[in-house]
């Protein structure tokens, strides 16, 4: 405190009041006698502003004085500011503060009505001191109470800056609330406290994040910090101090500059694009490795798909939870790396199928069959990922989705276990139907470790070319019945042929169960004796599966022995009628790859009218089938002399 000279107090002033030193003005002070010092404070300002009577301007000691009042004045008003400035301070955390502050209130109206005396020219002249303006002066304090509460930016450590903004934000809540319930009521209506507070914690707040934000941030930080600006702050501070006491937000600046934010946001999608052209190619590079060191060890799931999506989860969430904007981006970001390292996983793949089969690994059968099924089972848990990924905008998604879903779909396709069981010898030689079974059995008790949908997939296609050549066999034109006895027993053998084939896959969980009814519709069309329960026969058979054409009926009535040209004619002109009746090229047009089956069954021959003795050397020359033949008696021979014996 600076020293003030004394004086004695010898009259009263022009007010009333008892003249006193400046000594005990100060003491008033500093006993908080706050309104009564102003006062004092208030007659010495005007008594130093008085012009010196003519008689006495010239005397140095009279100068002298004037000056030494003006700076004694200074000096009074330095120390009551003091004194009005820490019980604004000291008032928010103390309900017993009313009485000191009810005095400041007093004081700072007092001084307005000096600044407006002064500015009319009723007190000091004009180009003296004033104006104080001490309500102005009583916001910056308010201002600076606040930012010596909130924590400082010393507080802060990298990598926490989450538990920090939690106690930023803690502290002004609870600061507000003591504001409106110790000082609010005690200050005018036109002095706005509690926006003049909320104004002054917003600033304090801005400057606390301007000061972590000049320094570059790690990206969790970065997450915390854009959640607090866009959510928290809003909600749980502004939000909740609103509740119960309302203000308005329209003179809030934003807590930070919008290029600054736009920073922030451009930061979390440069760590999403370092991640997965660099981390993650790290985590394949690995993975490939072990890939190779374990090959002598049966695992049908490795955890590549769980570690890369867990990397990348963490962002796609934060930044969805921090606003749609910066979530979609992100997501997009995530979705265009994600099909690039997709393409990297789809080529070792394809290096481990090819390192395998030029026999560079060994004899490593089992390990590889595993592995190989580890590796598919990777990718439906990928195809959820990058359609989820896909979801957040779907528009500018189309390119890197599908670039996506080709790689993964290259990974399940080039699994060697499509070509061992739909492309192995026992699909076209002349085992026993019950030996392919097992074989199917056998082989599925490891497919069955593969995952949904690839398991799905794999086991409808295999349910689909089973179907597909066993129709191959029926349809190649080496059968020709001759008799009703035979067509009886050639259809039985069909019904009964597919029925086991239905509920093999059924075991199987095969999802292809449209293509059970196809043996089905055949067997009775051979069967069937009046022709027009053919044609409907023919047409139910069309109308299931659009890629009939007229060859395969033409084909299953040369199987029947149907020779007259015009009862041929008759039902093939269904298959004529109902092809006229879906447009050119009937159904097969609007037919999908995974419901098309005879459109891969070829024809040997299309006969149109047969004699019996051209049927009959037909059949005795005749293995009857060549293909998935069924023998459910191991002592029956593939070749019958007696036609009637046949089948």
């Amino acid at each position: 405190m600076k020293t003030l000279p004394g004086r004695c107090s010898s009259f009263k002033d022009s007010r009333g009041l008892l003249k006193l030193n400046l000594l005990e003005i100060l003491q008033l002070v500093k006993k908080r006698d706050l309104l009564l010092a102003d006062s004092h404070i208030l007659e010495l300002e005007r008594e130093s502003a008085e012009p010196p009577q003519p008689e006495d301007a010239a005397s140095p000691s009279v100068k002298d004085g004037g000056r030494r009042t003006a700076k004694d004045v200074e000096l009074l008003y330095e120390e009551l500011q003091k004194e009005l400035w820490a019980v604004v301070r000291e008032s928010l955390r103390c309900p017993t503060a009313g009485p000191n502050l009810g005095l400041v209130v007093q004081v700072l109206q007092q001084e307005e009505q000096a600044d407006s005396d002064w500015a009319r020219g009723e007190a000091a002249a004009p180009g003296g001191p004033r104006p104080r303006r001490l309500k102005q002066r009583w916001r910056e304090a308010v201002e600076q109470a606040a930012d010596g509460s909130l924590p400082q930016r010393a507080e802060f450590t990298a990598g926490e800056l989450d538990g920090y903004l939690d106690r930023l934000r803690a502290r002004v809540v609870e600061d507000l609330g003591a504001a409106k319930r110790n000082v609010v009521s005690i200050y005018p209506d036109e002095y706005q406290p509690f926006q003049v507070y909320v104004e002054s914690y917003h600033q304090a707040v801005a400057r606390r994040l301007q000061a972590i934000t000049d320094n570059q941030l790690e990206i969790t930080d970065i997450y915390s910090l854009l959640d607090w600006l866009h959510n928290i702050y809003n909600r749980d501070v502004l939000g909740t101090v609103c509740i119960t006491s309302p203000f308005s937000r329209a003179p809030l600046c934003p807590l930070l500059p919008a290029e600054t934010v736009d920073k922030l946001e451009l930061d979390c999608l440069n760590s999403v694009r370092a991640k997965v052209t660099t981390e993650l190619s790290q985590v394949l590079d690995e993975e490939e490795k072990r890939w190779m060191e374990s090959l002598h060890i049966e695992e049908y799931q490795i955890t590549l798909a769980k570690t890369v999506i867990q990397r990348l989860q963490v962002d796609l969430e934060r930044s969805a939870s921090i606003n749609s904007s910066l979530g979609s981006r992100v997501a997009q970001c995530s979705l265009n790396g994600l099909a690039d390292f997709l393409y990297s996983f789809q080529r070792k793949v394809e290096m481990f199928h090819e390192g395998m089969q030029s026999g560079m690994f060994g004899d490593n059968e089992d390990g590889y069959v595993s592995k190989t099924i580890a590796l598919v089972n990777c990718c439906p848990p990928f195809r959820g990922f990058v359609q989820r990924c896909a979801q957040c905008d779907p528009s500018v998604s189309e390119d890197s989705l599908r670039r996506a879903n080709k790689a993964l779909d290259h990974i399940v396709q080039q699994g060697p276990f499509f070509e061992r069981l739909v492309k192995r010898k026992w699909l076209s030689n002349t085992e026993p139907y019950e030996q392919i079974e097992a074989l199917i059995k056998e082989d599925f008790k490891k497919y069955r470790r593969m995952d949904s949908p690839p398991y799905q997939l794999l086991v409808a296609e295999v349910h689909r070319r089973v179907v597909m050549e066993y129709l191959r066999s029926v349809m190649r034109g080496r059968i020709i019945c001759t008799s009703m006895k035979m067509r009886k027993r050639m259809a039985g053998r069909l019904r009964d042929e597919g029925k086991q084939i239905k509920v093999l896959f059924k075991d199987l969980e095969s999802p292809s169960s449209w293509l059970d009814s196809a043996l089905s519709h055949i067997s009775e069309i051979i069967q069937l004796e009046d022709v027009p329960s053919i044609q409907m026969e023919v047409g139910v058979l069309v109308r299931e599966f659009p890629d009939v054409r007229k060859k395969h009926v033409s084909a299953i009535l040369n199987i029947r022995g149907t020779t007259r040209q015009a009862e041929r004619q008759e039902i093939l002109n269904i298959v004529k009628d109902i092809e006229s009746s879906d447009g050119v090229d009937g159904g097969l047009a609007r037919l999908s790859r995974d419901r098309a089956l005879f459109s891969e069954v070829p024809v040997t021959s299309e006969v149109h009218c047969l004699n019996v003795g051209l049927s009959r050397i037909a059949l005795t020359a005749s293995s009857c089938f060549t293909t998935l033949r069924p023998r459910r008696r191991t002592t029956r021979t593939p070749v019958q002399e007696n036609p009637d014996d046949v089948l």
